[in-house]
This record gives structure tokens, sequence and C-alpha cells, in this order.
């Protein structure tokens, strides 16, 4: 055994240092670097090994076994160069005769180049998703996109986002920031076709350029687009099933001339969806006196229909200036149907079963106009924008109720909170109108210097009440009532210069000053301030591979619009979901190091913020004796967190990217009884497995997991998904896919409260929470055509709105 042991190990250390060798040189004799040198076996049909050519023009082959190959060297611009068949044996070092590259003489005009991009792409202000080189893109959602997007964290239980473990992140659409409330900005990018998506920014570092709101960062979403003239469209009809029916169905159109593009997609999306949890735990509400032990049950369907449109039309008025206007609509109906079940064990009475109905049917629709005009040339640009978008909410809800004694028998409890029925009304517009103004200027080869100036003024009207049910006559309750006005302006100033120090060092800096007034009816909570908000950026580009770089950066994350108004939506006969208007602006500052080696990167990343807003947290309410379910600043949230992204090519026919995030989380509750001060490590990866199994057919396999971690003072446990798809594609320019989601229905949040520090009426409970897919993996099935010119133009859809747009 030990000396075929040995035997074994002395073969694989022949077949590591075998090796073919070799220098490319042009017909001067200079070395030609990143020249594509592959070898060839089987009458040059099956592909070994390939590499490219280092800066002085050598390469190395290695690992290979004894066979007749093939060599042959190609790089754009020169003749493809081919050696006659060789053989090789594994004992061997062979050195190749200096290989020289002719130039090609024909022009390149007609040379059409057909790349497949990477995955994912690091920047200095982030990373870019290339969404369309993933096979479940098609037939998905936008939603799912982003779930599936590296670092990206949909809770939802809670309708929220966040980015590397962080909320209150900004979420846009072709830079207009949708300010819409979180609840609608999922069930819009639900009804939003992935297949109409060229890629999604995840700007982690945004420079001072872009608005200061958002801690977390921007999630910019992106929407294809094409450059030549002519005509070009494109369809997709996808079907899917989970617990309910899904159905996409998307159109797209392009026509561009000389000076004219106009463009228009639209799609509608059918889901119906199903998810609960249950909650075990205990509380002492006085209105229902002592301690109370409940056994809480929620389930609820959701049927979704919604409707997007973005129409645009460009006009090129001269060589150098371009007008352009664009409208977004987007239009929703969902139906609600949420049971309850709720078994209490009093102190002081024995015992109640209580089942509510809850029936709600909204209605929303939110429509952004933009106007734009754009001047460059080869050393200056000016961009002027303007935006006015319309917000309306209308949440009408009915709930009736009925309850029961240990023994099944239906009865009346006497105390006013147990009525049997109550019915809510909520209605939210929200207007805001938004200018904004861009110059960049080449001053020269090494100095880019831009500045801006942006204003915004909005108005937000709530009205919501709760109406109690009493003698079949609907009755006002004074706790049930909440009417609110608020105003606000917003005024921004930015200036940076980019300026490249060598040809190895470049800095930017930055800053951007805000001036912020908000007022309300009532007078005590209004607010004014003005702050700056510097950036920086310092790199060294050490070759065309490797680089690092340190960026500063100082961002604002403002409450949302719904945050702050005074909405009420009914949860249980003791508790309800309310806004907040006493809430304060986030301040953050972060300070980063990324190295990139060509697709891999590192960040280490530090952030210092004040007054982190939690969602969804309990508190109590003295005039009403209600729990008040509603968002809250934290003191301070402290964090520390390294991020990878490693891409590995284990074969030309299987690659695979991993993307992770490991970090350190410090912060400081205010809400509770008592302040209380917690930490914890925290991690996320995603995972991404591409295998090509022919020329025109492919697998995908992509799982992501978030740990434990905090969500103000409750802890959510660990959770993750994995999913799958197959694709099909076509000579006539079409593709079939099919993919599973949540392939092993393991999306099941587990939360906890009480269980890190005293809570608004002594709460302590288990919440388990299970969407659709952890009771029924989604099956989708969809297909992909295109057609007319793939190279039509398309129009630009510029806005200035980015950041109102997602405080909505």
């Amino acid at each position: 055994m030990r000396s075929f042991s040995i035997c074994y190990l002395f073969l694989c250390c022949l077949k590591i240092h075998a090796q073919i060798k070799g220098k490319v040189v042009d017909i001067n004799q200079k070395p030609i670097a990143f020249a594509n040198v592959m070898l060839y076996a089987d009458n040059n049909k099956t592909l070994i090994n390939g590499v490219i050519t280092n800066e002085n023009g050598n390469f190395n082959i290695n690992n290979l076994n004894t066979a007749v190959y093939t060599l042959r060297v190609s790089l754009l611009t020169y003749e493809t160069w081919e050696s006659t068949p060789f053989e090789y044996t594994i004992d061997t070092i062979k050195n190749m005769p200096e290989i020289v590259l002719k130039e090609l003489i024909d022009e390149l005009d007609a040379i059409t180049l057909v790349s497949k991009k990477k995955l994912i792409k690091n920047t200095q202000e982030g990373s870019i998703v290339n969404v369309q080189e993933s096979i479940l893109t098609k037939g998905s959602t936008a939603l799912q996109l982003l779930e599936r997007s590296p670092g990206v964290i949909l809770d939802q239980r809670n309708n929220s986002f966040s980015l590397n473990g962080k909320s209150n992140t900004t979420v846009m659409i072709n830079g207009k920031v949708i300010r819409i409330p979180t609840a609608e900005v999922i069930t819009m990018l639900n009804g939003m076709s992935a297949d109409n998506i060229e890629q999604i920014e995840l700007l982690t570092n945004p420079s001072s350029k872009y608005d200061a709101d958002g801690n977390a960062g921007i999630i910019n979403i992106v929407m294809k687009k094409n450059e030549n003239l002519g005509f070009h469209g494109n369809t997709s009809i996808s079907t899917g099933y989970g617990i309910g029916v899904k159905q996409t169905n998307s159109l797209s159109l392009n026509y561009g001339t000389e000076k004219l593009a106009a463009f228009g997609t639209y799609s509608f999306a059918y889901d119906d969806t199903f998810d609960g949890f249950r909650g075990i735990g205990s509380t002492t509400l006085p209105v229902i006196g002592g301690t109370t032990l409940i056994d809480f049950n929620s389930e609820t369907a959701r049927i979704n229909r919604s409707h997007n449109i973005n129409l645009g039309l460009d006009y090129q008025l001269n060589k150098n200036s371009v007008v352009g206007a664009s409208i977004l609509l987007n239009s929703s109906n969902p139906t609600i149907n949420t049971k309850n079940r709720g078994l209490y064990n009093f102190e002081v009475n024995p015992y109640l079963d209580a089942r509510i109905n809850l029936i709600s049917r909204s209605s929303w629709k939110n429509y952004n106009v933009s106007t734009f005009y754009e001047f460059s040339n080869k050393v200056q640009s000016f961009t002027m924008t303007s935006d006015y978008i319309k917000y309306n909410n209308q949440s009408p809800n009915y709930v009736s109720s009925s309850y029961f004694n240990e023994l099944g028998e239906p009865f009346q409890p006497e105390d006013d909170i147990y009525n049997t029925g109550n019915r809510g009304f909520n209605v939210t517009n929200i207007n805001v109108g938004v200018i904004k103004a861009d110059y960049k200027n080449n001053v020269n080869e090494k100095l880019v210097f831009e500045a801006g100036l942006k204003g915004s003024i909005s108005k937000t009207e709530n009205e919501a009440r709760i109406e109690i049910e009493e003698n079949d006559v609907f009755v006002s309750d004074d706790r049930f009532i909440s009417n609110i006005e608020t105003k606000e302006q917003i005024a921004a100033l930015y200036a940076q210069g980019n300026y490249k120090l060598s040809n190895q060092f470049s800095l930017q800096i930055g800053a951007r000053y805000e001036y912020w007034n908000q007022s309300f009816d009532a007078s005590n909570l209004n607010r004014r301030f003005g702050k700056l908000f510097p950036s920086a950026f310092f790199t060294k580009t050490i070759s065309d591979t490797t680089s690092w770089s340190v960026a500063y950066t100082k961002r604002i994350t403002r409450p949302n619009y719904i945050d702050l108004a005074s909405y009420l939506r009914y949860n249980s006969p003791t508790s309800v979901f309310t806004g907040n208007p006493q809430l304060l602006p986030a301040i953050t500052n972060s300070l980063n190091f990324t190295y990139n080696y060509k697709s891999l990167s590192f960040s280490l990343v530090g952030t210092l913020e004040d007054n982190p807003i939690a969602y969804y947290q309990v508190t109590e309410d003295d005039r009403s004796d209600l729990a008040i379910i509603s968002p809250q600043n934290l003191e301070y949230q402290n964090s520390l967190d390294m991020q990878f992204n490693i891409p590995w090519r284990l074969s030309s026919w299987w690659n695979i990217n991993w993307n992770s995030t490991l970090g350190y989380r410090v912060y400081k509750l205010l809400h509770t009884p008592q302040e209380t001060t917690n930490n914890y490590l925290h991690f996320n990866f995603n995972i991404n497995q591409t295998f090509n199994i022919t020329n025109n057919l492919s697998l995908e396999l992509s799982g992501w997991y978030t740990s434990n971690h905090f969500n103000g003072s409750y802890k959510v446990d660990g959770f993750g998904s994995l999913n799958t798809g197959l694709r099909k594609d076509f000579k006539n320019g079409g593709s079939i896919q099919f993919t599973i989601t949540d392939l092993l229905k393991s999306i099941h949040i587990k939360s906890s409260i009480g269980s890190l520090t005293q809570e608004a009426y002594n709460n302590i409970f288990d919440v388990s929470y299970k969407p659709e897919s952890a009771r029924s993996s989604i099956f989708r099935l969809s297909y992909t055509y295109n057609f007319g010119n793939s190279k039509a133009k398309k129009g630009s859809s510029r806005t200035g709105a980015q950041d109102e747009n997602s405080r909505i």
C-alpha cells in the first residue's frame, strides 16, 4: 500500500510539472499580451485547455496527458495562428518555437463581436449583476431577481429589503427612485417581467453625485437598451404554479430613426399566493388583565393583479443635443383574505377562542412623468430633468369576529374590545415635484469635474380610521382615527472631481450639501436642518487585472413618507399597525477597502450609523391600552463587514460564482422599557452554478442563505433557498425555460420577541412564518421571442427623481 502511494504521488508530480511553454510576438518581435492560446485534441474537435499570454507574451499550459495536440493562437486585429498536430508525452516539457502573429490587413468595419458578460462585475461604487447571463432570469419577476442578487435579502413577512445585512436600501428603476411604500414596491416588482431587465446595480458606496438617501446603499434596476436604428420587439409568456396560479406576460417595442427613438413596454402579472404564521407566547396588556397566554395563527390568501407601462420618446435636436420625455405607470388591485385564530388563556378569565376574518380590496396607482434635455460633446455635458410623481393608495377593509369558549360554544365577551366587526379606511395621496441639473467637464486628460443641483417639493395627505360595529351600526372610535398632512422641501448641491494622479493612482473627492425642511399639522413635529455629505475614493491600478481602492462616504436615510404617516391597520383586538411621525433620519459614515483581482473581489467595510430605523417594533400606548406596531429609531448601529466575490471556472462547461458577507453588528435600543445594547455576528452568501450541457441547452443551480440576525429587538433565525432552471435556445431567436423556486421548500422564517430584553407589555413570543414556497415549490414555464431588428434604438428615459421615488 505504501509503495502504491509513493508511485501515485510520483505520477501526480510528473503531471504537475508537465507543460507546454511558448512565447507570442508580432512581426517586429514585440511581445503580444492577452492573446488567446487554446490547446485542442481529437483532430481539433475537443478543447483541452486555454490560457492567455502575460505582459511578456509568455504562456504555460499545465496538467496534460499523453496525446496528439494542436495549438491555436488568436487575438483581435491579428491573423489566427495554428500549429500542425504534434505528439506530447506526459513526462516532458515542450517548448514551442516562437509564435509570430501577423496583423490583419482587412478593415474591421464588418466584424461583429459576440461576447458573454460576466455574471457579476465589480466597480468602484459596488457591483453590477448582468442578470441576462442567468437562466433563472427568463420567466422570473424583478422581485425574484433581487432576491437572488448577491447580498440582497428580502424579508417577505415584514415586506423589507436589506443589502449586505443592512436595512434602509434605496430601490431605483433606470435611476428613478421608487417612492412608494415598501409593500407596494414589492408588489410592483413582483408584477414586472425580468425579461426586460438588463442588469442590477448594487451601489454600496455611491458617490456624491447620487442622492444621499439610503444608508445601506442603492439597488438600481436597469432596463434593457439598444443603440442602432430600426424596429425591434420582444414578447414573453410565463405560466406557473405553487399554491396558486402564476402568470406573467410582457411586450416590449422599440423604434428608432436617425433623430427619433420611441419605446414602450407593458407587462401584466397574475399571482395567487398563500402564506401564514403562527405565534405562541404571553402578554400583560392591561386591557385584557393579568398575564395572558396566546396561541395566534394567521393564514393569508392574496390575489395580485399588476399592470406596468413604460413609454418614452427621444428626439435628437442636433449633433450634440437630445430632448425626451417618458412616463412610468404602475397599477395594482390586490385582494387579501386573512383568517386569524387566537387562543387566549387569561389569568382572570379561563379561555377564549377568537376567530377573525379580514378582507381587504386595495387599489394603488403610481405614475412618474419625466422630461429631460441633454447637451454633450467630447469635452463637457449638461443634463436637466424634471419629474412629477403622483401616488394614490386606497385600502378599505372589513373585519368580522366571532368568539367561542373552551367547549367550542359561541358567546360574546363583555369587554368592548371584543367587537363582532369593524371596518377600516386608509387613503394616502402623495404628490412630488423634482427638478435636477448636472454638469460634467473633461478638463484635461487627468481631471474630470462634475457638479449639479436639485430641488424637490412634496405633499403627503393621509386619512385613516377604524369604525367599530355596534348593534349593526358602525361607530367611530377615537383611538382609531388619524388625519395628517405633511409638506417637505429638499434642496441639494454637489460637486466632485476625478483626478488621475499617475498611470496607477486616481483620486475622486466630492461633497453634497442637502437642506431638509419638513412641516406637519402639529407644529411641534416640524424639523429642518442642513448637512454636508462628503465622499472620497482613492484607487491604485496595479495592472489590467489587479487594483485596490479606499472609499469614504457619508449618507442619510430619511423616513419613507408612509413611515411618517399615522395610518392605522387592524391587526387584532389589542394591536394595530401604524406609522411614526417622530422618526428621525439616520446618518451613516462608511469606510471601505476593496481589492480586485480579475473577477475576484474582497472588501472590508466599517460603518457608524446614528438613529438607524428598525421596522415592526412593538411599543406601549397609555392612551389606548393598545400594542402599537410601528417603525422606531435605534440610538446607533456600528458594523464591520468582510465581503467576497469569487468566480470559479471549473471547466469549459461548469462555472461557479460565490458571493458572501461576514459582519459584526453592535447597536442600542431606545424604544423598549429598558434601554439595551446588543451585538451579534451575521453572514450571508449567494452561489450560482451554470452547466453548459450543449451549445443551446444549459442548466443553472443557485442558492442563498442568511444567518441568524436581529431586527431591532427581535431575533430572526437563519433561512435560505435553493433554485434551479433549465434553458433551451432556438435558432429563430426564441428560448424556453423551466424553473423551480425554493426547491427544498426551505424559506421558513422563525423569529422570537422578548428573548433579547423586556418588551412592551412583557411580550414574549416565538413566531414561525412560512411563505408560499415553503409549502409548495413554485414551478414556472416561460417562452421568450425576439423579433425585428435586434439592434433597434431605444429611448433613454432619464429622470432626476431617484431619491423621491424610493421614499414613497
